[in-house]
């Protein structure tokens, strides 16, 4: 297997660092929102994935919502 072929084949070792400088972009883009901005983007993704985006919503606010006793 050439260098070629393994980078082709997505064992690169630059990749996990990669994925991770990306995913801490992404983050601190969401964060630079104002609660209109963030709104608007929640709307967009319930819009555009209607079938898979709202499970995921619902799941990840139950994990960081409080739980009321």
């Amino acid at each position: 297997m050439t260098e070629s072929d393994t980078h082709e084949a997505g064992s690169d070792t630059h990749e996990p660092k990669t994925h991770e400088t990306e995913a801490e972009l992404r983050l601190a883009r969401v964060q630079a929102l104002n609660g209109s901005d963030l709104v608007s983007v929640v709307t967009y993704l319930l819009a555009k994935h209607p079938d898979t985006f709202p499970a995921m919503l619902d799941d990840a606010l139950s994990s960081v919502s409080p739980k009321n006793s």
